[in-house]
């Protein structure tokens, strides 16, 4: 007749994962940078008004290709981010405080917050965690 209270227990994947996760959106946008230099053909001072020409123009001819690449990477970076965000919402242990703060951390540095999230954080949680069932 008494029901005793349902404990949700979560299955740590992104423990296992979220090493690979959290270095994602630093390399997606490393790499979308060595594309964008190598369009320009490197990184080039500005010496003279024709090099910022010659930049502007190689950019202008590669805008789709260089829009559609870094709206990819945010779109990673975006999906990284929300997984790390509810994950971090549904921790038991941790006080809301600590979540507000980490959610700001993230969203304000972020594919640089999160290999700093995956250290600080996901690395010494238990394989097993303590989470609420959801995040409303």
């Amino acid at each position: 007749f008494l029901n005793p209270p349902k404990v949700y227990v979560m299955e740590n994947t992104t423990k296992k994962y979220g090493k690979l996760l959290s270095f994602t959106p630093l390399a997606c946008y490393s790499l979308w940078t060595a594309y964008f230099f190598i369009i320009n053909n490197g990184p080039a001072p500005f010496t003279s008004l024709e090099d910022h020409i010659r930049i502007v123009t190689a950019t202008i001819e590669s805008y789709t290709s260089l829009f559609i690449t870094l709206a990819i990477t945010c779109t990673i970076h975006a999906a990284i981010l929300l997984y790390f965000t509810v994950h971090l919402a549904r921790i038991k242990k941790m006080t809301a405080g600590e979540k507000i703060a980490w959610m700001i951390f993230m969203c304000t540095f972020g594919a640089f917050a999160l290999p700093v999230f995956w250290h600080q954080e996901l690395r010494h949680e238990p394989t097993y965690i303590d989470v609420y069932p959801d995040i409303a």
